[in-house]
């Protein structure tokens, strides 16, 4: 396998472009896409939360899918662009379709529903888990590893803000008071910019790293799984994580349209994760310098928690939800902004325990658990709201109340406490160097 090379600013910028547009596609449906489907297309709570979920379980057990074909791919490309080339336009195209639901008759809008985003969820793994698994095969250099990781988060956060922060006011703009051609002309915008960044990140970025064509193989996935205690962890916590903030996000707009009164405060509580996020993105090189990876994400999940329980107390005071929901996502850019490092090191670490590396197949495993997280977040988060009587558009009885905040708070808080658990079984940090050295010999041995 290929190592030579150093990265330039340009490729590290061009890498990060990528998840700007993942990040604003897949935190535009978290936070959205329910209510779209319930307040706007009017598809029931009940038939739009088992659409979501049946389509988000058919991806993930699709991630397994795509990485096993990303290890096995050898082009003059590499082993994973490519994956970013012949997706781009499709992805695009998808996002658009859902949007589209609102004019399909009554009867058939739940099964719309399901086929359009069974289909982009699909497409997105595509995209998404190869761009995933990326970052390692640009460099095995911790520190370039770390700006990589810096460039990723940076563009996280502007596609954090572009999904959470701007797609109410996009929403009234291109829609000129109707909610219906305002989703539509969001979806256009953003449609648009997922081909542009796909296709940036495509074109500037190049694979030093090419382990040779791999064979999917069932003993060393589950070899993989007894020897490599750090991944199991990176990947278990992904569901835990996932489900605690897209509950949350989720229903963000539910939590200040009826608990707060005020639908428009939505845009702050969600804004928010994209500025905690870019703090967070300067944070994490210089933090993860002077203290253990397990360390940092450790007092990220506390301040998520706390922050979380802190909204319930400041009732319905603006500005204190305000703060609070500050704290709150500051601890889950923390957390989340060195998961990716800590993936990277965990693969690495499968690959010195077992001699293989499977890099797309663990990859794609870990956002498996991502997309479990997020099924179970749909499933939950619509049964709360289901069996607490919850009726759009109309003022909601105290049990709706009760579940709204069982949702916003008390559920992400619970989950944000599980891998608060994990991670005590955590102890990478002190081994990695030696991994990191042992490897870094093998791969320049070719």
């Amino acid at each position: 396998m290929k190592t030579e090379g150093k990265l330039s600013l340009r490729e590290t910028a061009c890498y990060g472009m990528g998840d700007l547009a993942c990040s604003m596609v897949f935190n535009f449906m978290a936070s959205y896409l329910l209510y779209f489907y319930t307040d706007v297309a009017g598809v029931g709570v009940a038939a739009a939360g088992s659409a979501m979920s049946a389509a988000r379980l058919i991806d993930a057990f699709a991630n397994p899918v795509v990485g096993v074909l990303s290890d096995k791919t050898h082009t003059r490309w590499g082993k994973l662009r490519p994956y970013l080339l012949f997706s781009a336009i499709p992805l695009a195209i998808s996002v658009l379709l859902m949007f589209l639901a609102s004019w399909v008759p009554s009867g058939g809008k739940a099964a719309y529903a399901l086929v359009t985003y069974t289909l982009f969820c699909l497409l997105y793994t595509v995209c998404n888990v190869p761009y995933t698994a990326m970052m390692p095969n640009l460099s095995e250099d911790p520190s370039e590893r770390a700006r990589l990781n810096l460039s990723k988060f940076i563009c996280v956060s502007i596609g954090t803000f572009l999904s959470m922060g701007l797609a109410l006011p996009l929403i009234g703009l291109f829609g000129g008071g109707s909610e219906q051609r305002g989703f539509v002309g969001i979806a256009l915008l953003f449609s648009a910019i997922i081909i542009v960044l796909v296709l940036v990140c495509f074109f500037n970025t190049r694979e030093r790293i090419q382990p040779p064509p791999v064979a999917f193989s069932l003993q060393t996935l589950l070899n993989t799984v007894k020897k490599s205690r750090p991944w199991v962890i990176c990947c278990s916590a992904q569901l835990f994580f996932y489900l605690a903030t897209v509950t949350r996000n989720a229903t963000a707009l539910y939590y200040a349209k009826y608990c707060l009164g005020n639908a428009g405060f939505a845009s702050l509580l969600l804004a928010v994760g994209s500025f905690t996020t870019f703090a967070t993105c300067f944070l994490v090189p210089v933090a993860t310098a002077r203290m253990k990876k397990r360390t940092f994400t450790l007092v990220g999940y506390g301040l998520f928690i706390a922050g979380s329980l802190l909204v319930y107390f400041a009732g319905a005071n603006l500005p204190a939800v305000f703060l609070c929901n500050i704290l709150a996502n500051l601890g889950a850019s923390m957390s989340n902004g060195v998961s990716f490092l800590i993936l990277g090191e965990a693969i690495d670490h499968s690959e010195y325990a077992t001699g293989t590396r499977q890099q797309g197949l663990l990859t794609s495993m870990s956002m498996f658990m991502v997309k479990i997280g997020i099924v179970l977040s749909s499933v939950v988060s619509a049964f709360v709201l289901d069996l607490g009587g919850y009726v759009p558009d109309q003022p909601q009885a105290a049990s709706a109340l009760l579940a709204i905040r069982a949702n916003f708070i008390f559920l992400p808080c619970i989950a944000a406490l599980a891998c608060v658990l994990l991670y005590q079984f955590y102890h990478l940090d002190d081994e990695y160097p030696a991994i990191n050295a042992a490897l870094r010999e093998k791969h320049a041995q070719g």
